[in-house]
């Protein structure tokens, strides 16, 4: 099979690591247990790292006077200027980064719809924001893949962030490089890409085909990466890609045609899902390219063991009548 470059994630040390978590408790994640054997884990629990115990109070975002301010109720302790310090010199010292797991519904690594409170005491929820140290990996790390370790859980959103991960560690690891090398990455994503966003892609290769120094090609090129990565693309753009792809393959005849367009035509209708499509592609580029396939990254985005089971109960015995 194909060999895959290793990313840097940076993870909440809470999640399978170490017990760290504010009541003293270490948080299974299935993603991150996935991922052990194939990445390089930074991990960071910025509440210890600011000197608070394990177990400790709780925090919360408090919104005074316009700002917004890390707490503990119980102590009173404005924790801001605290958390903000050591964000700026945590991220100063990190080097190299591909991706980040972080634990929802954190005050601190939170991701998105963390409680903003009117004050420290018993108070409504006034608006939802990223927690304290998140936003500063956030602002420091645009277009990245930053994810929560709930959000995760959901197959979808996990096929999104891999693919993502694993397209931004070949980038990084291309650097420094030549425009050969650009344009070998490019036509390796091209249907990947064209599945995201067409006209970032149209951007990309145009980029590419300009006559522009390379270092300032290769910058603007992963400028328009992130961009392209930011969201997956439509259904109408995966069955363009289908297509697409389908149609560079040599020897089909025309019962295979009506059999993959009758395919396409019950993905469109959510009878089959994406995965189906892709293995089909799979046999078929295999029998003209053989191992050269394992080079479209469209085909093959990320490790085949950090797919999700199939069907979790697959050996379930449902007729038992003790199950």
């Amino acid at each position: 099979m194909k060999d895959f470059p290793r990313p840097t994630v940076l993870v909440s040390r809470c999640l399978e690591f170490d017990n760290v978590r504010y009541d003293g408790k270490v948080i299974h994640s299935k993603i991150v247990q996935d991922l052990m054997p194939y990445v390089d884990f930074v991990k960071v629990c910025p509440e210890v790292e600011i000197g608070l115990g394990v177990p400790r109070d709780t925090l919360r975002i408090v919104r005074h006077e316009g700002e917004h301010r890390l707490i503990q109720p119980k102590t009173g302790l404005d924790l801001t200027l605290r958390m903000n310090d050591f964000a700026n010199t945590f991220l100063d010292d990190l080097k190299i980064v591909d991706g980040f797991i972080f634990k929802s519904r954190s005050p601190s690594v939170g991701v998105i719809d963390i409680k903003v409170y009117a004050a420290a005491t018993p108070s409504p929820v006034i608006e939802k924001k990223t927690g304290l140290f998140a936003s500063h990996v956030i602002g420091r790390y645009p277009g990245y893949p930053i994810e929560e370790e709930d959000r995760l859980r959901n197959s979808r959103i996990r096929h999104h962030f891999l693919t993502q991960l694993y397209a931004f560690t070949s980038f990084r690891d291309m650097a420094p490089s030549s425009k050969e090398d650009l344009v070998n990455y490019h036509q390796r994503n091209h249907f990947l890409f064209m599945s995201y966003n067409y006209d970032i892609l149209s951007e990309m290769s145009e980029l590419l085909d300009s006559q522009r120094e390379f270092t300032e090609i290769f910058r603007e090129y992963g400028l328009l990466l992130k961009a392209l990565l930011r969201k997956p693309g439509s259904v109408d753009l995966k069955l363009k890609t289908f297509r697409s792809l389908f149609s560079t393959l040599d020897g089909i005849g025309p019962e295979e045609k009506n059999f993959f367009e009758d395919m396409l035509e019950r993905y469109n209708s959510n009878r089959i899902n994406e995965d189906a499509v892709i293995e089909v592609l799979r046999s078929l580029i295999w029998r003209s390219q053989g191992r050269e396939s394992f080079e479209n990254t469209f085909l093959y985005p990320y490790p085949e063991e950090l797919k999700p089971l199939a069907e979790e109960k697959r050996d379930k015995d449902y007729w038992d009548k003790k199950a």
